[in-house]
């Protein structure tokens, strides 16, 4: 189409670390690497096989959070104001898992969840929120985007980067989001608000992501 283009990153960059204002969190490890489209990890077996969500990440048509996925994760405000930030350092599940892989029926990718804290394995309420922000963020190849079949899929992901950049707050970094290219968060077609975690078939490691 006539001036509509988008951009595809020339390699890949480190993913940013995810700035938190919140004490109680812990800090990130390091970057994250992407698995290849269609990976998964193999299914967890034993005591992890069932688990119960964390209610603050529980699907629901009001989340106990809000938050905008293509936003740093420092910008997660809780829906009510007995909402304790310690919330954050919460086990995701119980019983408590050591990784967790979400899905969505948005985005190919499977986005991998791991522990932030290697003395603690387990998955905390804040690393999924920081993963989320952490593998949506990563940038997209043009094969990948090729094997978006439908023209109107693709025509919207590329309206979807467009308007993500031009949210930015100033022209300089617009200019600069743009020429960074296509990002996974812009396969959600601006459909970025958390809206909770639910359960799949797959055992207590593999969660569905909602966004709307």
């Amino acid at each position: 189409m006539p001036g509509k283009h988008v951009r595809f990153a020339d390699s890949i960059p480190e993913t940013p670390s995810p700035t938190w204002t919140i004490s109680s969190l812990p800090s990130s490890t390091g970057p994250i690497t992407p698995l290849p489209v269609g990976y998964a990890l193999p299914p967890m077996q034993g005591p992890f096989s069932v688990c119960r969500i964390n209610p603050i990440l529980a699907a629901s048509m009001t989340p106990q959070i809000i938050y905008d996925v293509s936003q740093l994760p420092s910008t997660v405000v809780p829906r009510t104001a007995n909402l304790s930030n310690y919330v954050l350092s919460e086990p995701a599940t119980e019983p408590p898992i050591p990784y967790m892989e979400l899905v969505s029926s948005r985005i190919p990718w499977r986005i991998i969840i791991h522990p932030s804290n290697r003395e603690v394995p387990i998955i905390t309420v804040g690393d999924v929120i920081s993963g989320i922000y952490g593998n949506l963020r990563l940038p997209v190849s043009p094969a990948e985007f090729s094997l978006v079949q439908s023209e109107g899929q693709r025509t919207r992901i590329s309206d979807a980067y467009r308007r993500r950049c031009k949210c930015l707050p100033t022209p300089e970094a617009t200019a600069r989001d743009l020429k960074k290219g296509l990002k996974r968060v812009d396969f959600l077609e601006n459909t970025n608000t958390f809206s909770g975690l639910s359960a799949t078939k797959e055992g207590g490691h593999v969660w569905q992501l909602h966004t709307s």
